[in-house]
């Protein structure tokens, strides 16, 4: 097993509301856990950051339909939360759409590391997590979710969003204690 911790969208704008930092301080705590345990032990580390360029040039439909700007590059609202770890050693993977793999090289960054296993966390389970979950089992990747370190204010979306996860690709939704041990007992 070749891992790699990949943390989703800890941008300012995803936390706009108090709905979206429900329980905020103990996620932000549970994806530092896991960068620490990942630097340790030499797992890489993606940050995946949403950018968007303000000529609407990459731009989803639903932006494009409502004339909506959000996460455009250089504004507050696109920069890391600054209370996650963060440092050099990480790759930083820019993305525009919600899962990871779509109009990026990410796919190819991971092969050339003969990448296996992606651990991922961070915003929305319902949403870009879990779509980069489904992609990357599309692609062969095998995909421990990271129930602590992952968050999402739509607990039903974010339900069966696990359950396609979990049930019907097989994949493994653990908690930072059981991600650990799992590391441990498994060759990296």
């Amino acid at each position: 097993m070749k891992p790699a911790l990949v943390i989703i969208d800890m941008q300012n704008w995803f936390f706009r509301n108090e709905e979206r930092r429900e329980n905020l301080a103990e996620l932000i705590k549970s994806i530092n856990e896991l960068t620490d345990v990942a630097k340790n032990k030499g797992i890489p580390i993606f940050q995946v950051l949403t950018v968007h360029k303000p000529d609407k040039s990459t731009w989803n439909i639903v932006m494009k339909k409502h004339n909506f700007s959000a996460l455009l590059e250089g504004s507050d609202e696109a920069k890391l939360l600054p209370e996650i770890k963060f440092d050099s050693t990480q790759e930083v993977v820019i993305k525009t759409r919600q899962s990871t793999f779509i109009r990026t090289n990410f796919e190819e960054r991971l092969n050339a590391k003969n990448i296996d296993t992606l651990i991922l966390s961070g915003v929305f389970t319902h949403g870009c997590v879990g779509r980069t979950a489904i992609d990357a089992y599309e692609r062969d990747f095998s995909v421990i979710v990271a129930k602590e370190a992952s968050f999402s204010h739509m607990k039903n979306q974010e339900k069966s969003m696990l359950e396609v996860i979990e049930q019907e690709q097989e994949q493994l939704i653990l908690n930072n204690k059981e991600i650990i041990d799992y590391l441990n007992h498994n060759a990296l």
